[in-house]
């Protein structure tokens, strides 16, 4: 008698547990685009603390940054977003990803892309500079 109480207390607390599991997906489906702007305005934050903190003295150097150095910045950046999510959204987050892992690596991927697209506009810049340099004395000849 007491292991058929057990078993119903085990059965329903399943139940139980995978209606709370399933309310969460839902809620977190639902409100993606909140939680995605959310995500997105503390890594934005996260990474103007980073750039000014740590890749700016690069920038205005001219100068590339170490990989070693690149990496550090890369986990500073994460540990950076964790804390401003806090243990709550970061909790949700990693269950809205999978696992931590995922979490970090698109955490990460936002670092590298974001590093890589201010390096993109400066070379363009840089581009754009030396291709109006070149027109400068073509115009000069003419004259």
């Amino acid at each position: 008698m007491e292991y058929i109480l057990i078993a119903i207390a085990l059965i329903s607390f399943s139940f139980v547990y995978l209606f709370y599991k399933r309310s969460i997906i839902d809620k977190l489906v639902r409100n993606y685009n909140l939680y995605t702007v959310l995500l997105q305005y503390n890594m934005d934050k996260a990474y103007e603390t980073i750039y000014k903190d740590n890749i700016l003295i690069y920038s205005v150097e001219a100068t590339r940054i170490t990989d070693k150095d690149f990496n550090a910045y890369t986990k500073h950046f994460i540990v950076l977003v964790e804390k401003l999510l806090g243990p709550k959204l970061k909790d949700e987050f990693i269950f809205l990803y999978g696992d931590y892992e995922t979490f970090v690596f698109n955490v990460a991927d936002y670092f590298n892309r974001k590093y890589e697209e201010d390096e993109v506009r400066k070379s363009a810049v840089d581009n754009l500079m030396d291709s109006e340099i070149e027109i400068k004395p073509d115009q000069e000849n003419i004259k």
